[in-house]
């Protein structure tokens, strides 16, 4: 069977004392690079500069850097992942054609438009990217220390910048870092990424490219193992965020804001009512369906005779299911291998930049969004369909002026992810590269 790459967390063991459900108790620095390479290198060329970079890379992660022979450094326990975008398949001499999924990409950028035709999230006005129609590889470094994941960006660069001579034609056009907390929360106060499949193998099915499940034609036949990264650098209006009351800030999340609890309702006077008998977020110490799963926020609020006099069940229906997660989230009970459930794996990290030119507003905060799917439509529909996101920013309804700019968008693309492969993943597509080497 083939191997996904490593830097994929879905083989989620135990919850940390905290309760987040992360691999290992990880606590994560995160970075993604993207290599740019010039059309006069040939496609065995890159496939040699590739198989030196990863030779790096396999160093690093036993604490070997080249330059310091004989002193090894903490490891970090370092993750690396390769990624293609589309311009890598249009090299003359590339063995594969691109595969059918990968056209499926986000907008060309324009500064305040929308990322997709039909979404409610825009591109930013801060010179936005989508790296995914201009980037050809795409290197997503994970471990446990910023050192280490800033030191493979750092080597990276030396490999295609400084050595003699310097790899003409590649060159380190940009990367993005960022972090996950420990408190378990995002920028927004609540408790985040609750609600991802609730085991290794539901996550997998949501993840892996299957030639039956995913109707692949023949030519895209070498793909099967692999899968679909999609990368968002999402900027987030705080302070727009500030300015709601708790209670508005939980009815467009769908849970409570300090323990993390679902909503299934509101009463009379507009209030969340949390969801009864379920532990807050603090005792969750394995997968409690009570707490990581909604009710179903398009039908009838599931409560006991003693509230039925409280909520308001038009009321509820209308706010919940509008709802952050009731949008993102749907309670449809479709297996998760099977791509119309919409299920995605995403691993989250948040970020923090300065922005000299802006006194007013001297740092800019966010997410990086990463999502892995077996198919980039899986992604695609939340993000435009009206049943889901569709022109709704984060959540509440299409027409709310107020929450137009609250997510914006920096950079993005999607990118095909090879499954293992020796000498490094994605040998195979380049020509007369010997992937036995």
């Amino acid at each position: 069977m083939k191997k996904l790459q490593d830097g994929i967390y879905y083989r989620r063991r135990q919850l940390n004392e905290l309760g987040r459900d992360n691999s290992n108790s990880r606590n994560d620095c995160f970075a993604i690079a993207f290599l740019r390479i010039s059309d006069s290198l040939t496609s065995s060329e890159i496939g040699e500069y590739l198989k030196g970079l990863w030779q790096i890379y396999l160093d690093l992660k036993k604490g070997v850097v080249s330059d310091l022979k004989g002193h090894h450094v903490p490891s970090g326990d370092l993750s690396v992942l390769l990624g293609y975008g589309p311009t890598i398949f249009t090299i003359p001499g590339i063995t594969k054609k691109i595969p059918r999924d990968l056209r499926k990409q986000f907008r060309k950028p324009v500064c305040g438009e929308p990322i997709l035709d039909g979404s409610g999230i825009n591109y930013s006005f801060d010179a936005p990217r989508n790296l995914g129609i201009t980037e050809h590889v795409a290197m997503q470094f994970i471990s446990k220390s910023q050192l280490a994941t800033y030191r493979a960006v750092v080597e990276t660069w030396k490999y295609v910048a400084m050595t003699t001579p310097p790899k003409r034609g590649i060159a380190l056009s940009t990367f993005f870092t960022g972090f996950q907390r420990d408190d378990s929360r995002s920028w927004l106060g609540f408790h985040d990424e609750v609600s991802n499949m609730k085991n290794a193998s539901e996550r997998r099915k949501a993840i892996v490219i299957d030639r039956a499940k995913n109707y692949l034609v023949h030519q895209d036949f070498w793909t099967e193992g692999g899968t679909y990264l999609a990368f968002l650098r999402i900027g987030i209006n705080l302070h727009m965020w500030e300015q709601m009351k708790r209670r508005d800030q939980e009815l467009l999340i769908g849970r409570d804001k300090l323990n993390g609890i679902p909503l299934v309702g509101v009463d009379r006077k507009g209030n969340p009512i949390r969801k009864p008998g379920c532990p807050p977020f603090s005792q969750v110490r394995s997968y409690d369906k009570r707490f990581h799963e909604h009710t179903n926020y398009f039908h009838r609020p599931p409560v006991g005779s003693s509230m039925k006099t409280e909520i308001d069940t038009d009321n509820s229906i209308s706010l919940l299911s509008q709802s952050h997660i009731g949008r993102t989230r749907h309670m449809d009970q479709i297996k998760s291998d099977d791509p119309a459930s919409r299920r995605i794996f995403r691993q989250g990290f948040e970020f923090i930049e300065p922005l000299h030119h802006d006194s007013y507003k001297p740092i800019r905060l966010g997410l990086n969004f990463i999502s892995f799917q077996d198919d980039p439509t899986r992604l695609l529909f939340i993000l435009t369909d009206p049943n889901w996101l569709g022109t709704s920013n984060f959540g509440g309804t299409g027409d709310n002026i107020a929450m137009k700019d609250f997510l914006s968008v920096q950079a993005l693309g999607i990118f095909f992810v090879p499954p293992k492969e020796m000498p490094f993943p994605g040998a195979s597509i380049f020509d007369h590269f010997d992937a036995g080497n």
